[in-house]
């Protein structure tokens, strides 16, 4: 089964272009099984999930509510953007990395290292948590992302495997075009936030290109 599991719509996401009611047909139209839809700090109820799908005529479709935040010390140094899954309200960007995974857990869900080798657009550094995923109890990374050059990649996977942890692949779409580019294949298939989250805890999945 084929997710993509970092899209953002411009119903929540102002930097998206993308229209919620034409995305479930991309995303069938590219070849996947379902979708994650990953706000930035906004989580999509699961009723206007379900009123999304009727809409598209694709109830048979898994779309999993999902939310990307962006964490930040006590400092004010920004940590990172991570992927939450299985935590049923908004978070915001208002909170630290390791407080996060505290409150993700207790509700059982996971969180996920966003593009963590992302480069900066000026070259210096990571648009990401980097290296400091290391110090971060998180569920998983994405270690198949658009934005990645080689050396980023590598790293990626790199850490994926010296922590122990699930590898994702995801396109962090903000355009139609390019909804599922990089994907995840799960063992298994998916039709809950709830299997999600148990088999990304299980690592059984594996992270792949579609460019």
């Amino acid at each position: 089964m084929e997710l993509d599991l970092h899209i953002h719509t411009h119903r929540y996401s102002g930097c998206s272009n993308i229209p919620p009611e034409k995305l479930l047909q991309q995303a069938r139209a590219a070849g996947l099984d379902g979708i994650a839809i990953t706000e930035h700090g906004i989580r999509w109820s699961d009723r206007d999930i379900a009123e999304l799908k009727d809409k598209a005529g694709m109830t048979d479709f898994t779309v999993i509510a999902g939310q990307e935040i962006a964490c930040y010390g006590a400092d004010g140094r920004f940590e990172g953007e991570f992927l939450v899954f299985g935590y049923p309200q908004s978070l915001g960007s208002s909170k630290s990395a390791r407080l996060a995974t505290d409150i993700v857990h207790a509700a059982g869900g996971v969180m996920i290292a966003a593009h963590p080798f992302k480069r900066m657009k000026n070259g210096s550094g990571f648009y990401g948590s980097g290296l400091t995923t290391l110090e971060i109890a998180v569920d998983g990374l994405e270690v198949e992302h658009p934005d990645y050059d080689g050396e980023g990649r590598s790293m990626a996977r790199i850490l994926m495997k010296s922590m122990g942890v699930a590898g994702i692949g995801a396109s962090d779409a903000h355009e139609l075009r390019h909804v599922g580019r990089c994907r995840t294949v799960f063992e298994r298939n998916i039709t809950t936030c709830e299997m999600l989250c148990e088999e990304i805890r299980r690592c059984r999945l594996q992270a792949v290109r579609n460019f």
